[in-house]
C-alpha cells in the first residue's frame, strides 16, 4: 500500500481520468491526486522533454537515471532502464549509469560529461565549473538548460514517488501499450 493513497477515478476530473486511463501507471494515478492545474501542468512539462530538438533521447534516459538511482528510486529507474534501452543504451551503459564515476570504455564523452553533470546538480545543487565546462564542450546553452530543468524534473519526481510510496506496476510500462510522446509505435514494439 502507498503511503498515500492513489486518486480514485470518482474524484478526477474527466481530463484527468482520460490521461490516467492512457497511461495507467501507478505514478500517473498517484499524480491524478494532484489539483487538476498542477497534473495538467506536469504532462506539459515531462512531455516537453520528449519532443524532437531537445536532449538527444539516450543522454535524456542517462540524466533520468541517474537521478533515479541517485534517489534510490526503484520505481523510476525500472521503468527507465527499459526506455534507455529503447534508445539505445545497452545493459553495459545501464550498469555505469547505475555506479557513476568514470567509464570511458562504456559511455561517450558526451555520455561521460552528461553523467558527471547530472550527479553534480543532483547532489550539490550546483555544478562545478570543470562539470559545466565538460558539458559545455558538447551540447550547447539551451541543451544544458534543458538538462537542468529535467535534472529539477526527475528529482521531483523521485521525491514524490518515494515520499507516497507508488507501487511498482503489476505489468512493466512496456507491456502495456504506452506510447511516449514523440513516439509513433508503443514500447515494446
Amino acid at each position: 500500500m502507498p503511503r498515500i493513497p492513489y486518486a480514485r477515478p470518482e474524484d478526477m476530473t474527466p481530463e484527468v481520468r482520460a490521461a490516467v486511463e492512457k497511461a495507467p501507471i501507478n505514478v500517473m494515478r498517484m499524480l491524478a491526486g494532484t489539483s487538476p492545474s498542477v497534473f495538467e501542468a506536469y504532462g506539459k512539462y515531462a512531455a516537453a522533454f520528449f519532443a524532437p530538438g531537445g536532449l538527444p533521447p539516450d543522454l535524456r534516459e542517462l540524466a533520468i537515471l541517474r537521478v533515479g538511482y541517485l534517489s534510490h528510486a526503484d520505481y523510476e529507474t525500472n521503468g527507465h532502464e527499459t526506455f534507455g534501452r529503447k534508445v539505445g543504451l545497452s545493459d553495459s551503459h545501464i550498469a555505469a549509469i547505475r555506479h557513476g564515476g568514470q567509464h570511458p570504455d562504456t559511455l561517450s564523452p558526451v555520455q561521460q560529461a552528461v553523467l558527471d553533470f547530472t550527479e553534480e546538480v543532483t547532489l550539490k545543487v550546483r555544478a562545478s565549473d570543470a562539470a559545466l565546462a565538460a558539458v559545455r564542450k558538447h551540447l550547447g546553452d539551451r541543451q544544458v538548460l534543458d538538462l537542468i530543468m529535467l535534472i529539477g524534473l526527475y528529482m521531483t519526481v523521485c521525491r514524490l514517488l518515494e515520499t507516497t510510496g507508488v507501487e511498482a506496476d503489476a505489468v512493466s510500462p512496456d507491456k502495456m501499450g504506452i506510447t511516449l510522446p514523440g513516439q509513433s509505435k508503443p514500447l515494446g514494439q
